[in-house]
């Protein structure tokens, strides 16, 4: 079965994303650094003027995010640049950014292996991961650096399992160098290897290195601004935020984004925290545990939650007893139907049955433990 699941994803090396195209920015971001320039550093509509090679009036027509500087991080930009060997090809562009993807995915299934074993679980559980369609579609699929979120992640927190204090945090640097999510996880890891010096001086040295390219004309109010605008402006089949616009609207007439996405944002620090606080040290399931509730958390409180960001909560969820992630993977798909209207246009009333059913599925799983964060991997047995 596992066989299976490796060659769908071989044979979607070759097939070019068409769900999304984020493609374009990343191919955009590399003819930036082929020509010497810092990806940071210039809006798209700069570059336009400057007549780098690749960056064609055809490519920037394409790009969904023209009026704002990029926020991919640098191992990721490295990836960038590899793929803009191939030149004017789209295609090949697209081929050769899908290979370290699909090598991270081919990770993702070994370390969930060894994982369970090391727990002592049913092995059989990878398969909730390895055959998700939603996984397959949207990772190698439609080119999403998720897959490497999730080996880089799930291979911090197996070395930290085995006791590698020195090499958990170099693995989990680069999954942060990838892409930012797995900066959460950092305080569960460092508690579980009881506070470990090494482990916060390796994590930060290896992080200072690797964003070291980063810091090269990088403005950082510009940065700062990009930053703002995801938690101040983008929306996309929020949850909960959703349901405090709405709110909102009805008793001011206007959308209080700017105001509900950084109170959203600070509402996930404070869960975080008391995570933390409830966390012990060296408790394996209570590591999974906080990791996959945090995050899942966090994007229940999301204003932008996209179908490929569950990956990493899908991921988690194979070592715990929670199937609703799996549900809400199959039913997120209905947040597309916002793309279908001319002008975009979200159906609240698609994604408030989205919600319903997994807010509903979850609460039902709830009930079923006392305590979800004192559980033990007994209560994962099937």
């Amino acid at each position: 079965m596992i066989a299976v699941c490796i060659s769908v994803r071989i044979f979607l090396l070759f097939v070019f994303p068409n769900l999304s195209d984020d493609i374009y920015r990343f191919i955009w971001d590399g003819n930036l650094i082929q020509a010497g320039l810092n990806p940071y550093s210039y809006l798209p509509t700069d570059v336009l003027p400057m007549e780098v090679k690749g960056n064609s009036t055809m490519l920037f027509d394409q790009l969904n995010s023209q009026g704002y500087y990029t926020v991919y991080p640098p191992l990721a930009q490295l990836f960038y640049y590899i793929s803009t060997l191939a030149k004017e090809n789209w295609w090949l562009n697209a081929v050769l950014l899908k290979v370290p993807l699909l090598m991270a995915e081919c990770g993702s299934i070994l370390l969930m292996f060894r994982t369970l074993k090391l727990l002592e679980l049913n092995t059989r559980r990878v398969l909730l991961y390895a055959l998700n369609p939603l996984i397959i579609v949207e990772l190698v699929g439609n080119l999403h650096f998720e897959a490497l979120t999730v080996f880089f992640s799930l291979l911090a927190v197996y070395l930290a399992l085995i006791n590698k204090e020195k090499l958990s945090p170099l693995v989990l640097a680069l999954g942060v160098s990838a892409k930012l999510l797995p900066l959460l996880f950092f305080p569960f890891i460092w508690k579980y290897l009881r506070h470990s010096k090494s482990f916060f001086l390796l994590f930060g040295l290896a992080s200072l290195l690797l964003f070291t390219p980063v810091l090269f004309g990088l403005h950082i109010s510009k940065f700062a601004q990009s930053l703002d605008l995801y938690f101040g402006k983008f929306e996309f089949n929020g949850g909960i935020y959703n349901l405090l616009r709405f709110v909102g609207y009805k008793c001011t007439g206007y959308n209080l984004i700017r105001y509900i996405g950084p109170l959203m944002g600070l509402i996930s620090m404070a869960w975080f925290a008391w995570l933390y606080n409830k966390q012990r040290q060296q408790d394996a399931v209570q590591l999974i545990s906080c990791c996959f509730w945090g995050i899942t958390i966090y994007y229940l409180l999301s204003t932008t939650v996209h179908p490929w960001y569950l990956s990493l909560s899908l991921a988690l969820c194979i070592f715990l007893p929670y199937r609703f992630v799996v549900l809400w993977s199959f039913v997120i798909i209905l947040s597309y139907i916002n793309y279908s209207y001319d002008p975009y246009w979200e159906n609240l009333l698609v994604i408030s049955l989205e919600y319903i059913v997994v807010f509903g599925f979850m609460l039902y799983e709830l009930r079923q433990l006392s305590n979800p964060i004192e559980l033990t991997f007994k209560d994962s047995a099937e």
